[in-house]
């Protein structure tokens, strides 16, 4: 630039008018600015500073001060030079440094107000308070300009803003806050020159060519490479609340258009940063981690678990900024969760937790290692919920309820869907479900904790439970074929295919089991629990009270004890309590169980006491939870608090007290029986599968409560209760009990002894070569059928064993139950079946090749019934109903029994059974000489059911059919319906038919005088 002649320099009035009031010191400017309007030479100068005397004015006055308006233009103009070199004056004796003199020559516009931003800050701590308003001034022209170059970029054509920010971030550390303090400066600088609007998209315009350059370079990251600064520079945008509007560009520059799908949100830099796990970031990515395993590996790496700590440490930090940055930000974030969580909400669906390779399918919802980072985020934004201080007490029960999209606004409720939840309790058609006044921020984020778990957690707990049982299958086809033909290309591709397994089962378990993560889900767990129990306790004035204002938050710790199994009082608003709740704690114990150490779950005991007490509150009672299948979960999920070793379980030992000292204990034995009970009572179709794996772990409970006699007295008194009560309306508890465990036990055995029966056709086939004569294709469904058949056998095996020992245990306190008339015939006829099948001729049937592969032991079996036999040997009923099961029973029976138990050393059984055989045998004697005596009974003297002479003739009410007190009481145990009509029925609407009975009783009495007389 040629210099300007004073006579057509519009700069020169300025100069001659002199300096006035508002003036700035020329040596503040030249220390600040680094730039000068005077050409002389000055030998105390300490560092080089630009001479614009030819580009502005030249100042040759001996004043120390340039007016502020002459200021404001030579600083533009300094920010307008591309070509700096030429203007520069060195400085005088003083040496100074290469970085002070490329200070001076900074062309970057920004770069170069930031610079004279850190000088200013330098020097504005030791100058009088004259120079300060000097200072001042000229912090008020940097600021100006900055804002000027924000909002005006096109003037400084072809700088990059964008860049020259990035770079000062990048330059920053944790001691540095002038950097933040100048972005907050211009920030506000920008919106008080600028409507809000117009501001927003002026910064938009500047920072988002940033972020799309951090984006760009996330997307290539994984949890090792990721760049360690990523967080401290977004920080800027979120870290002071004076600028909240650099927060507000933060959330909506990654938030996607409202109509994304889930799998968009990974997209997002948000996305890209939830992404980074352990797990792959895309449900199509590699598995990154874990390459160079053994088929036995059991691997954990702390290394990596302590990268993904500390990544989603930060990215937490980094959501709780921008959510107490402003209520704009922390509403726009809430909502950014919101819309995320509905989007995805397909993870949740049973059909997503399989691995569909459909592009639509991977492309419409996020991957594992997003969603369990965001759950990882929530569960520590929820930290304050947990105890000690319990802010878990503020969450409102009726979040759920409120639909309409206009009042979900106004009361504070930013989930789309929440009133689609299916919920603990119904609701009727057209019912209106309560709900709060407002919403606070405690509920929402409570609630998306919860929602966030299910589809992130929960569903790669499901997955991660297939690859389990997957990996153990190819384990168990690379052992087979390795024995055989280690080095042929089968083997060889098993065992790729078990590495590749093997790593993803790793990589998935180590992304969900990470310790930090771990406590802060179970602290969460322990606060749902804890106020579980208290909503569906809250006593009914306080319900009412919180009716009055519209807030139905627990808002204190009440702790009280379980008086009965259900409470006294059920709130309305149970009907809002979504059922994702208890499925999420339920879930997280059986991971606990099946996948994790339980070292963290063993330090916190206080979260023992909180998922005993709700278990046992919403387990047993439909009062409070009308799902049985949710119900039968906890029960699995209370397996988990047994103090022993438990099946499926890596743990070796878990220290707990609650089975001892928990207030509430004695409630457990009536609330386990109750849910037994429900899951054959639920009126759906439940598959006998699922059914049993419901009660499999029922049974590993009661078989440890009946090592503690306070419970078993709970068992005893249910019992008693049961026969006071066999006729209610509703059959009692422990009746219903005893009847499906011997439905069980018939049917696990036969379908054992079935399945059994036909793998020992199937190997003798085998063995005796005439697989050979297959085709391949036939031969490989043959060993298909083989090894299906297996599994069948060993799975009842397994059940039916714990099912019988079950019956053991009862009876050995309990007997006179077993022997009532609407019972004894059954059990009977039970256990002479299964003895007969076990010891009888026919036994040789079912010995198959390797029956600890099929969980077979008959000897083991054989001795259990005979203690069942000999346990209910001191009741004559019992004893009759053993010699008259006209199936199974015969003289030879217990002889059949002798041997076999002699054989397998038996011991004190052997004689035991010998004198209850004698016994039976006498009673069975002594009935079929009473029977001949009454062999001619009229048809109408005889149970149209079995046949049999009545001795309690009944009436149903609305078939009109006489039957026997016994029989109908046996058949509602399981259907509570007329046999002959299928009408409703229950024991209270049976009518005595008194004529017939005294008919009945006479024409015996008459039998016997007659036969009295003969003899």
């Amino acid at each position: 630039m040629s210099s300007v002649g004073e006579t057509d320099n519009p700069f020169a009035a300025l100069l001659q008018e002199g300096p006035q009031a508002n003036g700035v010191s020329k040596q503040l400017i030249e220390s600040i600015l680094l730039f000068t309007l005077s050409k002389e030479a000055n030998t105390r100068r300490k560092r080089g500073v630009l001479c614009l005397a030819d580009v502005v004015v030249a100042d040759n006055s001996g004043e120390d001060a340039l007016s502020e308006e002459l200021l404001a233009h030579a600083l533009f103009e300094r920010l307008m030079l591309n070509d700096t070199a030429k203007y520069l004056m060195p400085a005088g004796q003083v040496d100074y440094s290469k970085e002070q003199e490329l200070e001076a020559l900074e062309t970057r516009a920004i770069s170069y107000l930031y610079g004279a931003y850190t000088r200013w800050e330098k020097i504005k701590r030791d100058c009088s308070a004259k120079d300060k308003q000097h200072c001042n001034r000229i912090l008020e022209l940097i600021l100006n300009n900055a804002s000027t170059c924000m909002r005006q970029p096109d003037l400084f054509a072809p700088q990059t803003f964008a860049a020259q920010w990035l770079e000062m971030f990048e330059r920053a550390d944790e001691h540095d806050t002038n950097t933040q303090e100048f972005l907050v400066l211009v920030a506000c600088k920008v919106l008080e020159e600028d409507e809000p609007l117009e501001a927003l998209g002026a910064l938009k315009a500047i920072f988002y060519p940033m972020l799309g350059e951090l984006h760009k370079q996330l997307a290539k990251e994984n949890l090792i490479s990721i760049r360690k600064n990523i967080f401290w520079i977004l920080g800027f945008f979120v870290r002071e609340k004076r600028a909240d509007i650099l927060g507000e560009l933060l959330i909506d520059y990654t938030t996607p258009n409202p109509k994304a799908k889930g799998g968009d949100y990974m997209d997002t830099l948000f996305g890209q940063l939830l992404c980074i796990s352990i797990m792959p970031k895309t449900q199509t990515a590699p598995y990154e981690f874990f390459r160079e395993i053994s088929p036995i590996s059991q691997q954990t790496d702390p290394s990596l678990w302590q990268l993904l700590a500390h990544h989603q440490q930060s990215m937490f930090t980094l959501i709780k900024q921008l959510l107490v940055q402003s209520s704009t930000t922390k509403k726009k974030t809430l909502q950014w969760i919101a819309n995320c969580l509905d989007a995805n909400v397909s993870r949740g669906h049973l059909w997503s937790t399989i691995n569909l390779n459909l592009e639509q399918t991977v492309h419409s919802t996020a991957s594992d290692a997003f969603m369990t980072g965001l759950s990882a985020v929530l569960m520590r934004l929820c930290a304050p919920l947990c105890a000690p201080s319990l802010k878990v007490m503020l969450v409102d029960p009726t979040y759920c309820a409120v639909a309409d999209a206009d009042e979900r606004q106004a009361k504070g409720v930013s989930m789309l869907k929440a009133y689609e939840e299916t919920c603990l309790l119904p609701t009727e058609e057209g019912e209106q479900r309560l709900s709060a006044e407002k919403y606070n921020f405690i509920t929402e984020i409570f609630y998306m904790a919860h929602k966030a778990f299910e589809l992130g957690n929960r569903a790669c707990i499901e997955r991660l439970t297939r690859m389990m049982r997957e990996l153990q299958n190819t384990q168990t086809a690379y052992q087979d074929v390795a024995t055989r033909h280690p080095n042929n290309d089968l083997t060889k591709n098993l065992f790729r295919m078990l590495q590749d397994q093997m790593q993803q089962m790793l990589c998935i378990r180590n992304g969900l089991g990470e310790p930090e993560n771990d406590t802060a889900i179970l602290k969460f767990f322990e606060a749902s629990a804890i106020w579980l129990t208290e909503i569906a306790m809250m006593p009914r004035e306080s319900y009412e009270a919180a009716l009055d204002r519209k807030d139905f938050a627990p808002q204190m710790l009440r702790n009280l004890e379980l008086l009965s199994e259900t409470p006294p009082f059920v709130a309305p608003y149970m009907k809002s309590v979504p059922e994702c709740i208890i499925d999420n704690i339920a879930a997280y114990l059986n991971f606990c169980r099946s996948f994790s150490g339980d070292q963290f779950i063993q330090m916190y005991t206080s979260s023992h006491d909180a998922f005993f007490k709700m278990i046992l509150l919403f387990m047993g009672s439909s009062a409070v939870v009308k799902n049985p299948h949710l119900r039968a979960k906890l029960a699995d999920a209370l397996e988990f608090l047994l103090p022993s070793q438990i099946s499926g379980s890596n743990r070796k030992s878990f220290n707990t007290h609650v089975f001892d000292s928990h207030t509430d204990r004695l409630q457990v034995v009536r609330s386990l029986l109750n849910v037994f009970v429900s899951i054959e009572m639920t009126g759906q179709s439940v598959q006998f599968e699922q059914k049993f794996n419901y009660r499999r772990p029922m049974y590993a409970i009661m078989e440890f409560l009946w090592t503690k006699e306070e419970h078993v007295e709970c068992f005893r008194q249910l019992a008693s209760e049961a026969e006071r009560n066999m006729e209610a309306i509703e059959p009692p508890i422990f009746l219903r009990f005893i009847n499906l465990l011997i439905n069980d036990a018939i049917f696990l055995l036969d379908e054992s002894l079935s399945n059994l029966e036909q793998i020992k056709q199937l190997q003798q086939a085998q063995d005796n070569g005439e697989w050979n004569n297959l085709s391949p294709s036939e031969r490989q469904q043959q060993t298909t059928n083989l090894h299906h058949l297996g599994m069948l056998a060993r799975f009842d095996n397994i059940l039916g064993r714990d099912t019988i020992n079950l019956l053991k245990l009862l009876t050995s306190e309990i007997k006179s139950i077993f022997c009532h008339n609407s019972m004894v015939d059954r059990i009977a006829a039970m256990l002479n079946y299964f003895l007969l099948h076990l010891v009888g001729p026919q036994r040789e049937r079912f010995k198959v090749k390797d029956k600890k592969e099929f969980e077979f032991d008959p000897a083991q079996m054989v001795l259990e019934i005979a203690h069942i036999y000999i346990n209910l040997s001191t009741d004559n009923s019992f004893c009759l109903a053993v010699s008259q099961d006209g199936r199974s029973y015969s003289e030879h029976l217990f002889g059949y029994a002798e041997n076999i138990l002699i054989r397998i050393g038996g011991g004190q059984l052997i004689g035991d059974m010998s004198e209850f055989a004698a016994k039976v045998q006498k009673m069975c004697d002594d009935y079929k000489e009473e029977q001949e005596l009454l062999a001619d009974a009229p048809e109408e003297y005889l149970d149209p059911i079995i046949s049999t002479l009545m001795t309690d003739p009944v009436v149903l009410p609305s078939s009109k059919v006489t039957v026997d007190r016994s029989t109908i009481a046996r058949h509602l145990l399981s259907d509570q319906t007329d046999p002959f009509n299928r009408e409703p029925l229950t024991m209270d609407k049976v009518k005595s038919n008194e004529a017939l009975k005294q008919e009945i009783q006479q024409w015996i009495e008459t039998k016997r005088s007659a036969a009295r007389v003969k003899s």
